[in-house]
C-alpha cells in the first residue's frame, strides 16, 4: 500500500515518531496486525486505537486514515524500513484472518 511519511516532533528526546498517512483507516489497518497486542478505546468521541509488538506501537484514530508509529531509540532506523517494507507489501482488501 502506499503512504505518506513525516516526522512528528515531542517532547522526549529519545522519541523517534513518525506519521503515516495510509489509503486505509485505522480500523481496516488492524485486520493487518495479527499477532499485536491491540486495544481500542470507543469512550472517545473520536474512538482510538493503539497496537504493540515488543516494543514498537502504532496508535491512531480507528475513523481516520492516519497513525503513529512510535520507533524505539535503539536500532529505530532499521525497525523503521522493515515496518514501511511490510506497509508497502500490504494490499488493502486482503487482510489477515
Amino acid at each position: 500500500m502506499n503512504y505518506v511519511c513525516k516526522k512528528v516532533e515531542n517532547c522526549f528526546a529519545a522519541a523517534r515518531t513518525y506519521e503515516y498517512e495510509l489509503p486505509v483507516t485505522g480500523k481496516e489497518l488492524l485486520a493487518f496486525l495479527e499477532g499485536w497486542e491491540i486495544r481500542e478505546n470507543h469512550r472517545f468521541r473520536r474512538p482510538v486505537f493503539s497496537a504493540r509488538r515488543g516494543i514498537l506501537e502504532v496508535k491512531g484514530i480507528l475513523a481516520a486514515h492516519v497513525v503513529k508509529i512510535n520507533y524505539p531509540a535503539d536500532d529505530w532506523e532499521r525497525e523503521k524500513e522493515k515496518m514501511e517494507t511490510w506497509l508497502r507489501q500490504l494490499e488493502p482488501g486482503q487482510e489477515s484472518g
